[in-house]
């Protein structure tokens, strides 16, 4: 038998929670960044305020990533509005806000793709908000709360949606789910499982927050079509040495 001729091509980039190493997190200010760095999408976390107002936030409290505290669910929109988010990052960015999901989709109109992790959201608003902008072709979401998962499939089946190889454990899995898309981390990616992915039909994505070189290189090898990463620089150099290695 010959051995596996690796496929090489240039991939999409998502840049978790915008440009998180050039801007803070979650932010107008990384998605900016992430824009000028030309990648392809941008991901971001959904969560809810007490009045039901819907921000781009990661975490279940406020604590980490502004001067507020306390748990997200319980404060107000008025409260969030008034929140630093910016300055424990970089005094540079004193003053940016946690950015309301309307204005963040505003800004992504027409720029940039949208991939929407969904930690405490109805998945029917987020795909209504999405849709208004013109930007539901090309967005995709996520939830790491089942009866999220459970509720898009239901309610928005036109809302493409991806699933972790961690957690349906095959290519079959994926399929008998509707998923568009398969995202794999380094220690469950392989050539057979990609290459069967995306011969279902499967858009390939892998996410990886680190910058180990060869974590990049396995996935350029494995012909990954979108990568979900903070080290956009590193990837893209370890990625055209590949590609002109093998041209």
């Amino acid at each position: 038998m010959q051995d596996r001729e690796p496929v090489l091509q240039r991939a999409a980039i998502v840049c978790h929670r915008g440009a998180c190493l050039m801007a803070p997190e979650n932010t107008l200010a990384s998605l900016e960044a992430a824009i000028a760095l030309g990648a392809e999408a941008v991901e971001f976390d959904i969560r809810t305020s007490q009045d039901g107002v819907l921000y781009v936030h990661h975490d279940a409290t406020v604590d980490r990533t502004t001067n507020g505290t306390g748990r997200f669910a319980d404060l107000m929109s008025f409260e969030i509005d008034q929140l630093d988010a910016g300055t424990w990052f970089d005094t540079r960015f004193a003053g940016e806000r946690v950015p309301r999901l309307d204005t963040f989709l505003d800004a992504c109109a027409g720029r940039i793709a949208t991939y929407a992790e969904i930690k405490d959201a109805d998945p029917a608003v987020v795909r209504d908000m999405l849709a208004r902008r013109g930007l539901l072709s090309t967005a995709w979401t996520f939830s790491f709360d089942q009866s999220i998962r459970a509720q898009t499939r239901a309610k928005v089946p036109d809302f493409r949606r991806m699933v972790l190889f961690q957690h349906v454990g095959t290519i079959e899995r994926a399929v008998a789910l509707s998923a568009h898309i398969l995202e794999f981390h380094a220690d469950d990616l392989t050539p057979e499982r990609a290459d069967a992915a995306r011969e279902a039909g499967l858009i390939t994505q892998m996410f990886y927050g680190g910058e180990d070189r060869a974590v990049f290189e396995h996935a350029v090898r494995c012909g990954i079509q979108q990568m979900n990463i903070d080290h956009v620089d590193i990837y893209r150099e370890v990625e055209a040495e590949l590609i002109a290695t093998a041209d």
